[in-house]
């Protein structure tokens, strides 16, 4: 779209995109009732409602649904440009009916901070046994996973 200003069948398109995102997210969060939405995001079930089915709100409300779906803001100003996704405040892309499967980068990452914890402490401290090498690599990558937890940048990995 670079430069050019949406028609309004593009608009119309975006804010079903929108909708779909925001119904999606809802489910993602667990949220089975409209009114706890809306009541999560400071609006009414109405315009609620009206998002989802990708009706025009106003701009407070987009903003509102972003802060109460833990969106980053202008998440839904770029939907309504032609984006695919919305952004989560943890960094993390929610795509239009897609659904990313995260079950084994956790489980991953932590082989890969063992076996780099592993050759570092094989490198530093020769004299000791292997099975203490491994139990201190173990140790040094759980808790650099809960590390990066508390800090938020593993949320939704686990």
């Amino acid at each position: 779209m670079c430069g050019m200003v949406p028609t309004s069948d593009d608009l119309a398109s975006h804010r079903q995109r929108l909708g779909a995102l925001a119904t999606q997210r809802r489910i993602q969060l667990g949220i089975t009732n409209k009114v706890v939405a809306a009541e999560r995001c400071g609006f009414t079930v109405t315009t609620y409602t009206k998002i989802e089915r990708g009706e025009r709100v106003s701009a407070t409300s987009y903003a509102k649904l972003e802060a109460g779906f833990g969106m980053r803001a202008g998440s839904c100003d770029a939907v309504l440009a032609g984006a695919d996704s919305i952004t989560l405040t943890d960094g993390t892309e929610l795509v239009a009916g897609a659904q990313i499967d995260r079950s084994t980068e956790a489980a991953e990452l932590s082989e890969e901070l063992r076996r780099g914890n592993m050759d570092l402490v094989t490198m530093v401290s020769p004299h000791i046994s292997g099975g203490e090498a491994q139990e201190i690599s173990r140790r040094a990558a759980e808790y650099a996973l809960e590390v990066l937890r508390r800090r938020g940048v593993l949320r939704g990995l686990d």
